[in-house]
């Protein structure tokens, strides 16, 4: 029996892969060689568009300036963290706004600009 958990945030991907082998009524860890090859059977449940869409800009971008905040940032990431309910320190999701402005701010004002944003960029893939 296998089982893939993958978590996602918007600010990393975390895969936990579990394996464990039934024997004689035991369950003992698996061990995997190196350099094996694994195949995964995943299910697809949705498909949803990702942070880098237009409509997600729009969706942040509250005031309507084309240009993102800190502010606005902050509002839309309290938002996705309370959808998903598992619990986050304040800290959490402030070096996420860190790592987003740090990441696509190129010009150092503050804003994140429909340029700086790129939906066609997903260096996080």
């Amino acid at each position: 029996m296998s089982l893939l958990h993958v978590q996602s945030t918007p600010a990393c991907l975390e895969m936990h892969v579990t394996f464990s082998a039934l024997t004689n009524d035991m369950c003992e860890e698996a061990k995997i060689p190196p350099d094996a090859t694994l195949i995964f059977e995943i299910e697809l449940y949705a498909v949803t568009k990702g942070p880098r869409s237009v409509e997600t800009f729009k969706q942040i971008d509250a005031d309507n300036d084309r240009r993102l905040s800190k502010t606005e940032v902050s509002h839309y990431l309290e938002r996705e963290f309370e959808k998903d309910e598992k619990p986050r320190d304040k800290s959490y999701q402030n070096a996420v706004l860190e790592d987003f402005f740090k990441k696509n701010d190129h010009d150092g004002n503050g804003f994140i600009s429909p340029t700086e944003y790129n939906v066609y960029q997903h260096d996080e893939l």
